[in-house]
């Protein structure tokens, strides 16, 4: 689950239900005397999405019976991951979103404006009665002038508000259908060897698309290397872990590496996303790698690179040598640096670099110098943080790192040439030599 996600804990239903009337039917006193609901009843699992929107957000929501109820856990810890990547990569004020196939709640978008007041929405869906759902709890919650509901045909482009606008977008989301065939549903349901922690109120044309979800996200993919820059991220859920495989294989085949990997854990349900961006802004590895064995071989290769320096007794005197270094690199500057206010143990450092002029080639002038077209855009944007490295030492060795993480370029052998050239001349200061790790 998103370390921000605030239902890390199960909710008291009792108390939810003192507080939200419609769902007192729906609790009792389990054989371990805590209170909950029957998870495998749809009235039960409506009135608990509709108790968490209203007390937690303050929004109001009407479910139809016969469309998908979308849990509030499992779908903000979507909408988290997304605020993560616009903070990391987004420098405008407000932001755009794309939330393809929005269904009856419009939950992402109801939710992310509630969180996010420079956020608005396009949403689509090809089901007009979902559509029609939509647009009542998006009006009735005041959302109007920032989310904007599209109806969109079955056989169009999947990104056609991208197409069709003169705008680009920040981001888009989705949460495709999972299943390629109503014998594809059963198979899955039938192969969860305890059954099913809860039912599923959802449609056919919420739930099915012909090839599933990696066909579906497949087209989404061919349509932004048409769109490429006229969105910042693509991003989409995944209900299967073996759909990931496939989508990361067509980055590959045509040459998309920057790209992002995420795990989404809501009790015993697993789901994932991925993203993509034809941009030079890279994300941090917290937000684009999970530790996953059987995903390892396609985890994105890595923006945060770990050097630590036995030498360095303190992070004042490896900060003082990351000074001295930086400022003896020609064309490199520094645009912020700052000791954290929650921290006395860290020091931070953002530089930017005009051209690649550390690399042994370009002291040697053997390498053609890249210069970028504007200040606005150098070849290479990097954070640097020394802090101290307590986990691998013992009280009385207690040596510091440097951590670096490529915020933007398009060379990654720039970036990791950088971070290797630092840390070099920084051990040739200190008494003994630094590791790599």
């Amino acid at each position: 689950m998103h370390p921000r996600n605030p239902y890390n804990e199960p909710p008291d239903f009792a108390d939810l239900a003192r507080r939200y009337p419609p769902l007192r039917p729906h609790v009792f006193i389990n054989h371990t005397g805590s209170s909950t609901i029957n998870f495998k009843s749809l009235p039960a699992q409506r009135r608990l999405t509709e108790a968490l929107f209203h007390l937690d957000y303050g929004l109001s929501l009407t479910l139809p019976d016969d469309r998908l109820c979308p849990p509030v856990p499992n779908r903000l810890n979507y909408v988290l991951w997304l605020q993560d990547i616009v903070k990391s990569t987004c420098g405008s004020d407000t932001i755009r979103g794309l939330d393809i196939g929005t269904g009856a709640s419009a939950i992402y978008p109801l939710l992310a404006c509630r969180i996010e007041p420079t956020w608005n929405f396009v949403t689509t869906d090809i089901d007009e009665r979902s559509v029609q759902f939509a647009k009542q709890n998006i009006s009735r919650n005041s959302m109007d002038s920032r989310i904007f509901v599209e109806h969109v045909p079955a056989d169009g482009p999947i990104l056609q508000p991208l197409h069709t606008s003169s705008t680009g977008f920040d981001f888009t989301m989705c949460n495709p259908p999972f299943y390629s065939s109503a014998e594809d549903v059963s198979r899955s349901t039938e192969f969860k060897e305890l059954g099913p922690n809860a039912v599923c109120s959802g449609a056919e044309v919420e739930m099915i698309t012909p090839g599933g979800e990696t066909s579906f996200v497949a087209r989404i993919f061919s349509e932004s290397l048409q769109l490429r820059t006229k969105c910042r991220w693509y991003t989409s859920m995944l209900g299967k872990m073996s759909s990931i495989p496939d989508i990361v294989s067509l980055f590959r085949e045509h040459s998309v590496d920057n790209y992002a990997i995420t795990e989404f854990v809501q009790g015993q349900t697993r789901r994932w996303a991925i993203g993509w961006s034809f941009q030079d802004a890279r994300l941090p590895d917290t937000f684009a790698r999970i530790s996953n064995p059987t995903l390892k071989n396609i985890m994105p290769s890595r923006n945060t690179l770990h050097h630590a320096f036995p030498g360095a007794r303190s992070v004042d005197i490896l900060a003082s040598a990351l000074r001295s270094v930086i400022a003896l690199i020609n064309g490199v500057t520094v645009a912020s640096s700052a000791t954290p206010a929650t921290s006395e143990h860290s020091f931070t450092m953002l530089v930017h670099a005009q051209s690649n002029t550390w690399s042994r080639a370009a002291r040697r002038g053997k390498l053609p110098e890249i210069v970028c077209a504007s200040q606005e855009s150098p070849v290479l944007r990097c954070s640097i943080e020394s802090r101290e490295r307590l986990s691998s030492y013992t009280s009385r060795d207690i040596p510091c790192q440097l951590v670096f993480i490529w915020v933007e370029g398009k060379d990654r052998l720039i970036f990791e040439s950088f971070a290797s050239h630092v840390s070099r001349q920084i051990t040739s200061t200190l008494p003994e030599f630094g590791d790599v790790i």
